[in-house]
């Protein structure tokens, strides 16, 4: 799918994001936030997915990034993004996040600092 495509489809998704969010309770608990945010990143993925291919990716990245998910959406280990595809991925995922109130740290995307040489 083209990049412009891609664009046309987050507004979209944002309309979504706003509905989503504005039933949220401002007395729930903290474990609660990051459950009902957990449970809304997953459903993000799904139209990240649909933009760009789990294929067009490498492996380890899809495996990194499903043990964030799969851990209830805290990094233990940073996803660092490497090819094309898995930049536009963590785009699209982290202007979703941030979109949606959640902060672009939300996401797993961190690369390590490169030494100087």
């Amino acid at each position: 799918m083209s990049v412009p495509r891609t664009l046309f489809a987050l507004p979209l998704a944002l309309v979504a994001v706003s509905a989503v969010f504005s039933q949220a309770s401002a007395e729930e608990t903290r474990e609660q936030k990051r459950a009902r945010r957990c449970a809304y990143y997953q459903e993000i993925v799904r139209v990240a997915f649909e933009n760009v291919s789990r294929s067009q990716m490498r492996p380890g990245f899809v495996a990194e990034h499903d043990a964030f998910i799969e851990g209830g959406c805290f990094a233990a280990k940073a996803v660092c993004p490497k090819t094309p595809a898995e930049f536009a991925f963590a785009d699209i995922l982290t202007m979703m996040t941030v979109s949606a109130n959640m902060g672009s740290t939300f996401t797993p995307f961190r690369c390590p600092a490169r030494a100087e040489e």
